[in-house]
């Protein structure tokens, strides 16, 4: 029994233990440019919104069409980084 629960002990650190720790990494590295990506087309969305109140005519227009644009572009994108990456350069300010 005892030695069971030794084999049991050293499965989890040798094993299960780093599986869940690159797991959790992973997740944190993809989490990272996902949320700059909400929070830049929430910028965006923000100036173009204060552009069609403020300003009206063709500029805020084509801001609202930027939006859409990458709003389009990001729900497209998913969680692939490099896509989101280049959506944000493609519809930043």
């Amino acid at each position: 029994m005892l030695c069971t629960v030794g084999v049991l002990a050293a499965s989890y650190v040798f094993l299960v233990k780093p599986t869940l720790d690159t797991t959790s990494d992973a997740i944190d590295s993809v989490s990272q440019p996902l949320r700059e990506a909400q929070q830049q087309a929430q910028e965006v969305q923000t100036q173009a919104q204060q552009q069609a109140n403020g300003q009206g005519g063709n500029s805020g227009r084509e801001a609202q069409i930027n939006l859409q644009g990458l709003q389009r572009c990001v729900q497209r994108a998913g969680q692939d980084v490099n896509a989101l990456q280049r959506c944000t350069s493609r519809f930043s300010p």
